[in-house]
């Protein structure tokens, strides 16, 4: 009993470094908010969200793939107003969390940092003085970073939760001619995320909250408005197994601005829900989890509308 325990508990670790790697892979500058994406890509917190293991000293890596394939109606991108905007990208990145000895505010402090390699492929049609014309670019790439130097966990019988801050740092390649990896923006981005979990029965309630505060791409005078996510999942474990359904709702709460913001306001939300699954092993001492989701859009208005597709592995040390 004892050993199964401590199994669930560090396994549940896999839904709490989704969210943390936040907008490392939307770098594709397809706009409602810049790109017609938010900086943290949508879907990717899931079940057991809120809780992260209490144990000082734990350091967990999360070796993480993220893909999305979608259409938009129109973008702007590097100034330019794109019609018809199919977007493929696909990443794949390194997340680490490391959980420290000190307590703050009556919570486990907790410190990490991701980044990643993306892949990303556009087609549009774009208006020029001579006409239409079609674009197909493509590129690869280091994308951006995110660095996480607070993040604070409680525990209290069923209940959890962790409340961060996150930086958005762009280190990825940006240039105004072509596809670029990098969003040449910075960003503040405030999470919070609370589980509530049965053991006897298996229950799990999770759901994790972002406030991406963008900064101004000042190569294009583009400011993104504000957004509010949340990623939540509903899930039943069954052994080794969790398996239930997780969607994303994103909410642009601001308009866009600036010279480059040539479709206004252009404020983008989206809702998408879909199965989730998560299975727990045990290499030696220590537990290895495999986590998936697909999540389609049911809408979505000013951004890409498309399917996310997640799967990781998480360890913990």
């Amino acid at each position: 009993m004892q050993s199964s325990t401590r199994r669930l508990r560090r396994a549940r670790l896999a839904s709490f470094l989704c969210p943390f790697a936040l907008g490392l892979i939307t770098g594709t500058d397809a706009q409602a908010f810049e790109s017609a994406m938010s900086l943290y890509p949508k879907g990717f917190a899931g079940f057991m969200s809120g809780f992260i293991p209490p144990q000082p000293g734990l350091f967990i890596v999360n070796p993480y793939y993220y893909a999305f394939d979608g259409s938009a109606g129109a973008s702007v991108r590097d100034g330019r107003i794109e019609l018809g905007v199919d977007i493929a990208m696909d990443a794949v990145f390194i997340q680490g969390v490391y959980t420290t000895g000190w307590k703050l505010f009556g919570g486990n402090y907790s410190i990490g940092g991701a980044v990643a390699y993306a892949w990303a492929d556009l087609s549009a049609t774009v208006n020029t003085p001579l006409g239409t014309a079609n674009v197909s670019p493509n590129n690869n790439g280091v994308a951006d970073s995110i660095i996480m130097p607070l993040n604070l966990s409680w525990h209290t019988g069923n209940w959890h939760m962790n409340a961060g801050m996150s930086f958005y740092v762009p280190t990825g390649a940006y240039s105004t001619e072509g596809l670029s990896i990098g969003r040449n923006m910075w960003a503040v981005i405030p999470t919070f995320a609370v589980t509530w979990y049965d053991m006897p029965t298996g229950w799990d309630l999770s759901g994790a909250f972002a406030l991406v505060i963008p900064g101004e791409n000042k190569a294009t005078d583009y400011q993104s408005g504000v957004v509010f996510q949340l990623d939540w999942a509903i899930g039943k474990h069954f052994g080794e197994w969790e398996i239930g359904i997780a969607g994303n709702i994103v909410e642009q709460i601001t308009d866009d601005s600036g010279s480059g913001a040539q479709l206004g306001a252009f404020r983008m939300e989206s809702f998408g829900i879909g199965p989730a699954v998560n299975y727990t092993a045990m290499i030696g001492a220590a537990p290895l989890t495999f986590s998936a989701k697909w999540q389609p859009d049911i809408s979505a208005t000013n951004t890409f509308e498309g399917d996310v597709i997640t799967a990781s592995l998480v360890f913990v040390f």
